[in-house]
């Protein structure tokens, strides 16, 4: 008889074992898939010079990733499938006597569908962001260098920060000028000031040099006792007049250049012909740009991680009830259309002709 319980038991812990490890894998699997559609979607158009095509690149090794991840995830399962707590063991005695319950019985049932219908739905996401990165990479590819160099110069055209730095520089030169005016002005007070208390003055060699009987002092007596030489003011002023004006000169072409920059429509009407050709602007896409869901229900947004979320349950936190369950079911794919791009047109008529089984 203890024979038989411990066998009881011990099914009953490779069942659990069993459905956890299912369980976690679904969740790293999941995951993982959702990672691949996150770096598709910020690949595809995080700087537009051949970001479409590098959007490509690391959808593949995303997706490389993933594998290797699921891998190693159900080998680490596998190898720690007979070394659980006691905590972790009571969980899963719990969610056993729970899976017998009816609600129990209808998630078992809806647990796996689930799970496969949320992974091809997540992986279809991830392939749309792919078809929409190859489509901006290769309408990238199809402008023209000139019009990539307008939209590059762009950006320097408006701020024209060679003019602001030559003009702050002006102005700060100004100020070093101003500053030896101001400190030259101060010193010539000065040394008038002390002339004036001195026997014989550079005003009393003026007046001495202008009597008509002087033949003893010349004027450059009179200028040896100067207190203001010729010239030591004009040699600050003249500099700080002249950055001022470099200053102004700069500031004012500043403004003149961006005005046109902004009143050029040069890029506009480029990028208005790249609209009409392609549906939207290649080379101002956001990142994670497509033109629209392949699915046409806006109801069916996040329906596959409503899905993974519930499906997730291994036996903690509050089980799902019978009603909460989410009808399974493939979202209709938009129809194509000649106006759409080829790649995306491609993948919606095998989404139209696939209807996977989730039975």
């Amino acid at each position: 008889m203890a024979n038989f319980y411990r066998d009881i038991r011990n099914s009953l812990n490779n069942i659990e074992r069993d459905q956890n490890s299912r369980a976690r894998s679904a969740a790293q699997s999941a995951q993982s898939n959702a990672a691949t559609s996150r770096a598709a979607q910020s690949a595809s158009a995080g700087v537009w010079a051949s970001a479409g095509f590098q959007a490509v690149t690391a959808f593949q090794s995303a997706r490389a990733v993933r594998a290797a991840e699921e891998r190693a995830a159900l080998h680490q399962q596998e190898a720690a499938a007979s070394q659980h707590t006691a905590n972790e063991q009571a969980v899963w005695n719990q969610f056993a006597t729970w899976r017998q319950t009816p609600e129990g019985v209808a998630f078992m049932e809806w647990q796996g569908p689930a799970f496969q219908l949320g992974q091809i739905l997540r992986n279809r996401d991830s392939e749309w962001f792919q078809s929409w990165a190859q489509t901006i990479g290769q309408a990238q590819a199809d402008v023209s260098a000139e019009e990539k160099e307008h939209v590059i110069r762009q950006p320097g055209r408006l701020k024209r920060t060679g003019l602001k730095t030559v003009a702050i520089i002006s102005i700060v030169l100004a100020g070093f000028a101003a500053i030896g005016l101001l400190l030259q002005i101060t010193f010539n007070a000065f040394e008038v000031s002390s002339s004036a208390k001195d026997d014989f003055s550079y005003a009393d060699c003026q007046a001495a040099l202008a009597d008509p009987d002087n033949f003893l002092i010349s004027e450059e007596n009179c200028e040896a006792i100067n207190p203001v030489p010729a010239g030591s003011i004009s040699q600050h002023a003249v500099p700080l007049t002249l950055f001022l004006g470099l200053s102004l000169t700069f500031t004012i072409l500043r403004k003149v250049k961006q005005r046109v920059a902004r009143t050029d429509q040069t890029l506009a009407n480029e990028a208005e012909a790249r609209v009409a050709r392609w549906l939207f602007d290649p080379l101002a896409v956001a990142p994670g740009y497509i033109g629209f869901t392949w699915y046409e229900s806006p109801n069916d947004d996040g329906y596959a991680d409503r899905l993974m979320e519930l499906a997730f349950y291994d036996g903690h936190g509050r089980p799902p009830a019978q009603s909460e369950l989410l009808p399974l079911y493939v979202p209709t794919a938009h129809e194509r259309h000649d106006s759409h791009p080829a790649e995306v047109n491609a993948l919606l008529t095998r989404y139209a002709q696939e209807y996977p089984a989730i039975n």
